[in-house]
């Protein structure tokens, strides 16, 4: 994977393929180590597995043949337009990488979760191991072997071990039910323990963000104070379309997401939700806030298309900046990709998000 020379488009990486490209968003958002609180499992046992789990999703994102999924198309970048519309074999590809993914921190999660520690072994039910074929645990198994991971089948049970460190099973354990606390779905849950991402700070993934962007230093600390003053809420999501830090309130928010497949660093605006409002009420904004409106919402071109068949009143608004501009309020296209972004634009999502708040409890009024 390198860095690809144009910085000024869309596109962050090339890679050798395209399961490359859609398995390095793991590698990305693996998580800097940050141990459990326990009476009973030593930082070192913990470490020891994190450094297990590490090179298991590391070295699956750069070689993908290890996880048993394709590697024989060629790496292309394609935009979301292209990929969603005209070419869904490249979705095929990314289903199978990412349900690949999926499966096997789905089964060590469940092993996790689930299994019995006794005698230095990890045993897991199949009745609770997540359903999958002999050939797909036997890729499995060759995987986890290369990291000292033993896994046998003995009659209705697996059986897993780590003979150079027994107590990394104690650290598996405590991982998964840390992870099992997470109010969100088992699928998310799995996917998180194997990035060991075992809580809701997003401190590492922006980190990761402003050194792979080059942002000043204390970018996301201006970007969280600003919000944090205006009383937003901060919270970090992984599931299995991309990573994603929000700041958000009732209705406005700024959303930063590391998406899957291209992987692109975006900036956006959470919602359009009192947008028409908004622009109703244009009178008393800057002139400043005016010519970003103008510019990021889209024309009217009377598609009708609000009206749902005439059912409903036009939602076309006109603001008077220079000259009369009809706005549509329903695609609000504000979001900026990898290193176009300042703090100036986030000043403006600010104060448009505040605006939304403002005017967003009726906002179709």
């Amino acid at each position: 994977m390198t860095i690809a020379e144009d910085r000024s488009t869309m596109q962050l990486f090339t890679f050798d393929n395209l399961a490359q490209r859609i398995l390095y968003r793991y590698a990305f958002l693996f998580a800097d180590f940050v141990p459990i609180e326990s009476d009973s499992v030593s930082i070192d046992a913990q470490h020891t597995f994190y450094t297990f789990c590490e090179s298991i999703v590391r070295d699956v994102a750069d070689d993908p043949a290890i996880l048993g999924v394709p590697t024989d198309r060629p790496d292309e970048w394609l935009s979301a337009h292209d990929v969603m519309n005209r070419h869904p074999e490249v979705y095929q590809v990314r289903n199978a990488c990412q349900k690949a993914f999926y499966d096997l921190s789905g089964l060590l999660f469940a092993a996790g979760t689930h299994g019995e520690y006794r005698d230095g072994r990890l045993n897991l039910r199949l009745s609770d191991a997540p359903k999958l074929t002999g050939k797909t645990l036997g890729t499995f198994s060759a995987l986890l072997a290369r990291y000292g991971l033993s896994i046998e089948k003995n009659g209705d049970a697996l059986s897993f071990s780590f003979p150079d460190c027994p107590d990394a099973l104690l650290a598996w354990q405590l991982l998964a039910r840390k992870c099992g606390e997470l109010p969100i779905s088992p699928r998310d849950q799995a996917v998180r323990f194997l990035l060991w991402v075992h809580y809701d700070d997003p401190a590492c993934f922006l980190e990761k963000i402003r050194a792979l962007l080059n942002l000043d230093e204390g970018f996301f600390e201006y970007v969280t104070v600003k919000y944090r003053e205006q009383d937003y809420e901060v919270h970090y999501k992984i599931d299995e379309y991309r990573g994603t830090c929000t700041y958000s309130k009732d209705v406005g928010g700024l959303s930063i997401e590391f998406t899957t497949l291209w992987p692109t660093v975006r900036f956006l605006n959470s919602t359009c939700i009192g947008i028409k409002a908004a622009l109703a009420h244009a009178d008393g904004m800057s002139n400043d806030i005016k010519r970003q409106l103008i510019k990021f919402c889209k024309p009217c071109n009377d598609c009708k298309g609000c009206t749902k068949g005439g059912k409903n009143m036009q939602f076309t608004v006109a603001l008077h900046h220079d000259d009369t501009h009809r706005l549509c309020p329903e695609f609000v296209q504000m979001e900026w990709y990898n290193d176009d972004i300042s703090t100036e634009k986030i000043d403006f999502m600010l104060e448009l998000n505040e605006l939304q708040e403002r005017y967003g409890k009726n906002w179709r009024k």
